[in-house]
């Protein structure tokens, strides 16, 4: 079979992929050799910039009624509907049950104080995957589980695979013209293309024990994102889960409460978890166990050839900040606009390249602070690194490419937490009103294309005539008190993102700053449609002249694979 796009691997990061693609009427093959999506939580926090993401996609409703929606620990809604609410808030205790004095490690307060149209969600794994599954199905994406790589052969212009369906062991091969390796922390992909990846390995071995408990004894007003408790039998983490009367204990492996074959007991499990409750009489039962290493691996490239790099495949570290599957579903959204572009003859070839530019620094930032927090010495990890602003983390990175127009080449993480319309930066948010009344964000104009935001309405025009001698994707807004299309009537707009009165913002349809100028629209409408147009070509890798695009499906040239490792 033949498609522009395969995708391997069925976790969030390659579910989120092939929703992402689909969206962008993108064919697209997700194989997964599991039979089924997660059965346990793992991965539960869902950050404020990656439901954004899932804002676009159409999941933000879905993913509210399947998780807990994340706020201050003052919010009266955790009193009249604490069903569907979590406080931020990080505790520490001696138990969950006990007497004693209770700390406050974290609130939460600056993360949720980010402007943007969505809040961050507590909904974990087990859940998010499904609904993954669902939307990538229902916008035209392939997805089959029980179906395990056992081929790979790059070539010149589209890539050959081989697949095995577990059910009935028939085999077929599938020709694409790229390869998205989402095949995760104990992938091969990244070893069979030849793209080394380093780090510090292992540096925990954990245990996380998943239990049923009735809360009972312990105060039920004062609830948390995560517990830290430490007594003489429990010395770890708690968290609740989405099902009432579920929880996650973790801690560090102990070699000294485990069994001859490494693993601990189920005894040893309740004894935990009665530990962390605070009462030996509690009803809690063990329902699921695993252990696992918090390891640090980062690809030397997030790219080789048709093949890409995303999640874990390209960067593993700890889960300490809830950072892991969130920076995965930006590798998605990043790259999905961009392949679209490339296939639909709208981009040249060269933007694919701006995939590594951008998300590899992310990556490589994330995942030292990510061990930072965890506890490991900066030296290892060059001595110099310093924490950062968790909202710098979450949406307050900054990319630096080919495909963002602005200043020299600086950190991926700023030293200060900004959104003030820079390019390379996440544009702000801003609420506007349609002449309907309804309230749109300013980052719900940026689905699926470019825009061009202004507020003299001469620029929405220039962006008009661009579209259509480039074939572009590009709608022009224009944004004002009154006489516009979309009402800015706070007047937030020039202000937040460093227009001005006259200037404009290019946004790419990641919703990240691609140009800006605050510099009033030349008299000749000519020199203001140039303006534009020439920022469209280069932030696309377009030459200077470019038909628009007929779109369809890519044809995929056969006959110059280059096999690669085994067939498994």
């Amino acid at each position: 079979m033949d498609v522009p796009v395969l995708v391997v691997g069925g976790g969030p990061t390659g579910l989120a992929m092939a929703l992402f693609l689909a969206r962008h009427g993108v064919g697209c093959l997700l194989v997964e050799r599991r039979t089924t999506t997660s059965p346990v939580p793992r991965a539960t926090h869902v950050s404020r910039r990656s439901m954004e993401l899932f804002r676009e996609a159409g999941l933000e409703e879905e993913i509210r009624r399947a998780g807990f929606e994340v706020v201050r620990e003052d919010d009266p809604r955790l009193r009249t509907r604490p069903e569907r609410h979590l406080p931020r808030v990080v505790l520490q205790a001696a138990s969950l049950a006990g007497p004693g004095p209770v700390g406050v490690l974290e609130t939460g307060d600056e993360e949720l104080a980010v402007p943007g149209p969505c809040a961050p969600f507590w909904c974990g794994q087990d859940r998010m995957e499904p609904l993954l599954a669902k939307a990538a199905a229902r916008h035209g994406a392939d997805v089959r589980f029980g179906h395990e790589l056992t081929g790979l052969w790059p070539g010149e212009d589209s890539t050959r695979a081989r697949v095995r369906a577990a059910g009935t062991g028939r085999t077929y091969t599938v020709d694409a013209r790229f390869v998205i390796a989402a095949d995760g922390a104990r992938g091969e992909i990244a070893e069979r293309v030849g793209i080394a990846r380093e780090g510090l390995g292992t540096v925990a071995h954990r245990v996380s024990i998943l239990f049923r408990a009735d809360p009972g004894r312990w105060a039920r007003d004062r609830r948390f994102f995560m517990c830290m408790i430490q007594n003489p039998g429990f010395d770890g983490a708690v968290m609740e889960l989405n099902t009432p009367g579920r929880w996650c204990a973790a801690v560090d492996y102990d070699p000294a409460r485990a069994e001859p074959d490494g693993t601990y007991s189920a005894r040893t499990c309740l004894d935990l978890v009665r530990a962390a409750v605070g009462d030996d009489r509690s009803d809690a039962a063990v329902d699921t166990v695993f252990h696992w290493k918090a390891r640090h691996r980062i690809a030397a490239a997030y790219r080789s050839g048709a093949v890409f790099l995303i999640g874990d495949a390209a960067h593993l570290h700890p889960p300490s900040g809830g950072y892991g599957s969130n920076v995965g579903f930006q590798d998605a959204h990043n790259l999905a606009w961009k392949i679209a572009a490339v296939l639909g003859g709208w981009a040249g070839p060269r933007l694919l390249d701006t995939y590594d530019e951008e998300r590899r620094p992310v990556g490589k930032a994330t995942a030292e602070q990510s061990m930072l927090l965890d506890g490991v010495p900066p030296e290892p990890l060059g001595g110099s690194v310093v924490r950062c602003d968790p909202r710098t983390l979450i949406m307050g990175y900054r990319y630096h490419s080919a495909a963002v127009l602005g200043p020299p080449h600086g950190p991926a993480f700023p030293a200060a937490f900004a959104l003030r319309g820079d390019p390379g930066t996440r544009l702000p948010h801003v609420w506007l009103r349609t002449d309907a009344g309804e309230r749109v964000s300013t980052l719900d104009l940026c689905h699926g294309h470019f825009v061009l935001l202004s507020a003299d309405p001469v620029w929405a025009a220039a962006a008009a005539r661009s579209a259509k001698e480039t074939g572009v994707p590009l709608r022009g807004h224009h944004l004002a008190a009154t006489g516009s299309e979309l009402a800015d009537p706070s007047g937030e707009f020039p202000r937040s993102c460093g227009t001005g009165p006259a200037g404009a913002v290019l946004v790419r349809p990641d919703g990240m700053v691609a140009w800006r100028t605050a510099r009033a629209v030349p008299p000749d409408p000519d020199s203001a449609q140039n303006l534009v147009t020439a920022a469209v070509r280069r932030v696309l890798a377009l030459p200077e002249r470019v038909a628009p695009p007929v779109l369809g499906p890519p044809r995929l040239s056969r006959g110059s694979y280059r096999r690669v490792g085994s067939d498994g």
